[in-house]
């Protein structure tokens, strides 16, 4: 019996493996996710047969195409997994071939990618302060530089548009400023520039602290963040504390900002197409006098005021513009700012082709932007071309290689990056001149639109990334680039305006950088425990070099040379060349979560010794440390207990850290000799040049970093909140000290500066609508309150006087205090003004040669109340003060953006509290009056006369005034009772601006569909809208970085614009 028992079931073996075969089906199919109506496929998503049981068996991932094929048992689940999306489970016996899974994104910003030191992980393995902003997120509004965009998106990251000239950048800050040194350009003061590090697809960018509104020269190139089309770049990722920024080195002490632009990934070619039009509208310009009223508010002034009323009449007969006001040179009504100020049209162009497989992927973007500027003669052009491309032959290996080129020219006028003081001069001209042409009026206003200045860049980068996965959970990466910059200014003036002298200067520099890292990284898991290490070594070489000639009285105004000029000069730049070499170790330690989940716990230290070609031999190599942990407490047992389901995910994060910056030159260190200056029995000799003396030990800048955040997310993510905490210290910033007369030397350069930022950082996001809803809302707030604190200055000094940029450095208060003279107000008597009691003579004014037998050096009725703190009865710089705050307190902002179905809005406000402003140009509307007896020439500069009628100022029939007497100008010669360096003119610098609004529509897919494209959406945005302030001036963000409002800047201007997106 049983031998007939296995006869049958021998017999029967082959039907139940048949009918177990028959449960088997192989799927097909792509993975892709929604972008407006259109589709993305998603490469590398984990696709796992899940049993009845729940036992996870084979699996497979989604090629670059987003395709993927299994085969599982009917009664299986699929689960597809990938980082940053919602998990998508889908039963075998509903699958079918060549189905389409479409995955969205999670709102789960522990889920999300974030990139530090050129690796990716997850935001639940960070303990460091990161923040990421993703492309779709911010507007697609035209702007030559997308920083533009992250005005207010950034806690403690402060975006200040201070420069509207096309094709600059604004000032970048992190954490409040880490550089206090002052620059001089043009005459005018700024501060030394803190921008961060900039690193685009892991190659940094070492150069963009040159091209910010602290650090621009005359003749600067484009700078490379302007040279990146909005339309190209995929996220943006701030690092703030040292403990994330350390692994980058020196360049990263002031903060690192990553920018990762778009790959291709898509099945077959796909072409994306946009273009935007756009209108630039200058801002309010000033109200001034013109004509008629002008001529009669310079005669009665002065009749009214001169010495006596007959050399009052004197004085006007004398003056030909006063008088004869028949003569076509001098009886017009011209406003000169209407020959500067224009509205503009502008335009912009890109386009995308992009493609590939599971092996290999392109993409392919040419862009054109062009910008006229708000004032004559500036303009800003770029064409670029950026292509990348990536090879996967195998699981194991993958190549990625980026070829890019741009040409910028940029066109300047009279003025440089900077500024244009030729505008601001001639925009201040007499409006009693007639209008410009070459044998007539203000040369200022030739120059602004007959000076030809133009300076063309052309950079050529490469790069290529290589990793290979080797065994043992070890890969190998290595990156190499190539930078090649050239730069060639080019300005023509023609005779008129150079004493009939025809003038050509040409400047041509050229820089080159070869970048190459290379690292090993090892994975593995003992128990609980998770480790990792990873050693990166890294070398960067620059040299630059460049010439300038000037050539003087060619021949004509269209023959330019080489040859016929009068006389030439010229000169060439020292080249330079610096070369760094670090390396990183950065191990991990995790502790899993065996229930599944995050790690509950994460430690990452890190360590990079570094040494810079540039500085002596008593400093070479340099260590920049850091630590980071991370304690995800959602994920403990006793947090599970409490059954708070509304709490999605909490952590506690602390970070330390330290990093050097290389600050000085080679010539701090070396020295430099004086070139054909000096000869000795007729030879020449080259002798050392004994203003700064060499110092072969000067030490790094050192910023030093703690920071304590926490993140949590509520109720399904719908309202997330991330808060740090921090003490940021710089320490041997770079300075020079006086030496003693009997010294050979005049200058030592010294590192004993220090300074201090603590603050608090804050950022709120609100997400009202659930995820399927037709209404969605993403409302994000954030702020930063930042306080810095000057610790240390050279010699032990108490404080450092900048009597020329008007700035205080004192042990103890904020680092950048004014120094300004206070006032109180108006005398409004000859009797109020004190009387010296020694003397018996009025308070009078010192300094600058002024003579105690000048009687208009003392103080009458109308003149302003200045506190006398000496109390020796003369008013000079010993009467100055301390005052106010030149770095805001508070900055941060606001956007929301609401969408219905295809229709979207989005509102971006930015905000900066607590800073003090300097309204120069207040001071010099009241200065105008005080020369109404002007000259022929006097009349090209800064004549024009603004209306102060609104202001309460002194009279004899107003003797309780706010503003001193305008009108005494014979008085006001010595006085100067309208000097910009008083507290009449510090003015709070607070503002709420709305930056931007930009309403966009998509086409519905069933029209995309008719047509046969992907997707097509139209927009209008309007930009830098209105600002709400307290500020008497016209743009509390148009002001320098020591927070003056000076006349010669290049204001912002509004834009409005529509654009067109097309995806074939």
């Amino acid at each position: 019996m049983k031998k007939i028992y296995i006869v049958v079931l021998i017999c029967m073996f082959p039907l139940f493996a048949a009918v177990g075969y028959a449960q088997v089906v192989e799927i097909t199919g792509h993975v892709y996710e929604r972008i407006g109506n259109g589709k993305e496929p998603i490469p590398g998503v984990t696709v796992v047969v899940r049993d009845g049981s729940g036992k996870k068996g084979r699996g497979a991932l989604t090629g670059m195409d987003g395709a993927f094929k299994v085969n599982a048992d009917k009664k299986s689940t699929l689960v597809f997994s990938y980082m940053g999306f919602r998990t998508v489970e889908m039963k075998v016996d509903k699958a079918s071939k060549n189905m389409n899974v479409f995955m969205e994104e999670s709102v789960n910003a522990m889920d999300e990618t974030v990139v530090v030191a050129y690796q990716a992980q997850t935001r639940a393995d960070v303990g460091a302060a990161v923040t990421v902003v993703k492309a779709k997120d911010l507007p697609p509004a035209p702007v030559a530089n997308v920083m533009e965009l992250l005005q207010g998106r950034v806690a403690g990251l402060n975006v200040q548009q201070n420069n509207g000239a096309p094709g600059s950048i604004g000032t970048y800050t992190i954490r409040g400023i880490s550089n206090i040194s002052v620059e001089e350009s043009g005459g005018d003061y700024i501060l030394g520039s803190s921008a961060p590090l900039f690193v685009i697809d892991g190659i940094p960018q070492e150069d963009v602290g040159d091209y910010d509104a602290n650090g621009l020269l005359a003749g600067s190139g484009v700078s490379p963040l302007s040279s990146l089309p909005f339309e190209d770049i995929e996220d943006i990722t701030v690092l703030k504390d040292a403990a994330a920024t350390a692994q980058y080195g020196s360049r990263g002490a002031y903060g690192v900002i990553v920018i990762t632009t778009k790959r291709g990934h898509a099945s077959k070619p796909e072409i994306d197409f946009s273009m935007d039009m756009k209108v630039n509208i200058p801002p309010r310009l000033r109200d001034v006098l013109v004509g008629r009223w002008e001529r009669l508010s310079r005669i009665d002034q002065i009749l009214q005021n001169d010495t006596s009323r007959w050399n009052g009449y004197y004085d006007v007969n004398e003056n030909q513009a006063l008088t004869d006001s028949l003569n076509p040179y001098y009886n017009n009504n011209m406003d000169w700012q209407g020959n500067f100020y224009r509205r503009t049209v502008n335009q912009t162009y890109n386009l995308a082709v992009r493609g590939g497989d599971s092996k290999f992927n392109y993409k392919i973007n040419g862009n054109y932007y062009s910008e006229n500027g708000i004032i004559q003669n500036t303009d800003f052009n770029r064409y670029g071309l950026r292509t990348n491309m990536g090879y996967s032959p195998t699981d194991k290996f993958n190549m990625y290689v980026s070829v890019n080129a741009t040409l910028g020219i940029t066109g300047s006028g009279s003025g440089n990056a900077l500024q244009q003081k030729g505008v601001a001069s001639g925009a201040s001209a007499s409006s009693l001149l007639p209008p410009p042409s070459m044998y007539s009026a203000s040369n200022a206003a030739l120059g602004a639109m007959m000076v030809k200045q133009n300076t063309t860049s052309v950079s050529y980068d490469a790069s290529m990334s290589m990793t290979y996965r080797l065994p043992w959970n070890i890969s190998w990466n290595l990156v190499a680039g190539y930078t090649y910059n050239n730069t060639e200014n080019e300005k023509f003036t023609p005779g008129i305006l150079n004493n009939n002298m025809a003038q050509l200067y040409g400047l041509s520099k050229y820089s080159d950088r070869l970048y190459g890292r290379t690292s090993l990284s090892y994975y593995g898991e003992y128990g609980i425990l998770k480790y990792g290490l990873t050693v990166t070594g890294e070398i960067s070489s620059n040299r630059s070099n460049g010439n300038e000639v000037t050539q003087t009285g060619l021949p004509n105004d269209h023959l330019w040379g080489p040859i016929g000029s009068y006389s030439s000069t010229g000169s060439a730049y020292t080249s330079s060349e610096d070369n760094t070499v670090s390396f990183n170790i950065a191990p991990s330690i995790g502790f899993k979560n065996l229930s599944g989940g995050k790690d509950k716990y994460v430690i990452t230290p890190t360590i990079r010794p570094e040494a810079n070609s540039a500085y002596g031999r008593g400093v070479k190599w340099q260590v920049n440390p850091g630590v980071s942990l991370r304690w995800n407490f959602d994920e403990e047992k006793f947090f599970k207990k409490l059954n708070w389901y509304w709490v999605d995910y909490g952590a506690i994060r602390a970070s330390w850290g330290r990093v050097v910056k290389y600050a000085a030159s080679k010539y701090d260190v070396w020295g430099t000799y004086l070139l054909g200056e000096d000869t000795y029995n007729g030879a020449t000799v080259i002798p050392i040049d004994f203003a700064n003396m060499p110092n072969n030990n000067i030490d790094p800048i050192t910023t030093t970093q703690w920071n304590v955040g926490f993140d949590f997310g509520l109720w399904n993510n719908r309202l997330t909140f991330q808060g740090d905490w921090y003490y940021k210290q710089v320490d041997n910033q770079l300075s020079s000290i006086e030496e003693p007369d009997h010294n050979a030397f005049d200058k030592v350069p010294t590192t004993e500066v220090s300074l201090v930022n603590h603050g608090l950082e804050l950022c709120f996001v609100v997400r009202p609508f659930r995820p399927k809803s037709n209404w969605s809302m993403d409302w994000m707030v954030n702020f930063a309150i930042n306080k810095d604190i000057m610790t240390k200055l050279p010699d032990e000094a108490r404080q450092i006087i900048n009597s020329n940029a008007q700035v205080v450095n004192k042990l103890g208060i904020n680092t950048m205090s004014n120094y300004l003279y206070i006032y109180k107000g108006v005398y409004a008597t000859d009797e109020d003004v004190p009387v010296d009691p020694a003397t018996g003579r009025r308070l009078r004014v010192g300094g600058n040669n002024i003579s105690a037998d000048n009687p208009n050096a003392y103080f009458k009725a109308g003149d302003p109340i200045w506190v006398d703190l000496n109390g020796d009865y003369i008013i000079d710089e010993k009467d100055k003060a301390i005052v106010g705050n030149s770095q805001p307190r508070v900055n941060g902002g606001m956007s929301i953006n609401l969408r219905y179905k295809n229709l979207s809005l989005f509102t971006s406000v930015s905000f900066l509290l607590r800073r003090d402003i300097i309204n120069k140009v207040l001071a010099d509307n009241f200065k105008s009056f005080n020369n109404p007896n002007v000259s022929r020439d006097g009349l090209q500069g800064s004549a024009a006369l603004a209306p102060i009628g609104a202001y309460n100022f002194w009279t004899p029939t107003n003797v309780h005034a706010d503003y001193p007497n305008p009108y005494d100008y014979q008085h006001s010669s010595v006085i100067d009772p309208f000097r910009a360096d008083q507290t009449l003119f510090m003015e709070d610098g607070s503002y709420f601006k709305i930056n931007g609004i930009t309403l966009s529509y998509s086409l519905p897919k069933k029209w995309t569909d008719y047509i046969r494209i992907r997707y097509a959406s139209i927009r209008m945005n309007l930009s830098n809208i209105y600002t709400f302030s307290k500020y008497s001036g016209i743009n509390p963000e148009n002001v320098n970085s020591l927070g003056w409002d000076i006349s010669g800047g290049y204001p912002n201007a509004r834009t409005f614009s529509i654009g067109l997106s097309i995806g074939l």
